[in-house]
């Protein structure tokens, strides 16, 4: 399925607010890097520092499948591994000017390809 995608869908871009029934989500901020592709860029994205399971992870898709939508039996790793290229092209885009940047990148990159830490893919 090829959607409208955000690009930079993480907990920095949710703007959140409290109703009678709790939290809801009231608006999606930033985006000036959007662009037509497949939904698990999204999802990687949003699920990056994620464990699989996670108090986060566990609601957030209980949303997403709430508004209609159907994940696959391996939606995890089909947008782990979409997030894997986003990465590489982060850590591609980085310079020794940015090292807690290019730390972070190549952790993340070796718990996905590894698959084990908060880039677990199974």
């Amino acid at each position: 399925m090829w959607l409208f995608e955000h690009s930079d869908y993480n907990g920095l871009n949710i703007l959140m607010d409290k109703g009678s029934e709790g939290y809801f989500v009231s608006a999606m901020l930033d985006w000036e890097e959007a662009f037509a592709w497949n939904r698990h860029a999204d999802l990687g994205n949003m699920l990056r520092y994620e464990a699989n399971g996670s108090w986060i992870e566990q609601h957030f898709i209980k949303a997403y499948q709430a508004e209609g939508m159907v994940l696959e039996k391996n939606w995890r790793l089909l947008s782990r591994l979409e997030d894997l290229v986003a990465l590489c092209d982060k850590l591609s885009h980085s310079t020794a000017e940015t090292p807690n940047r290019v730390q972070d990148l190549r952790r993340l990159i070796a718990g996905t390809v590894r698959g084990g830490g908060s880039a677990e893919l199974i």
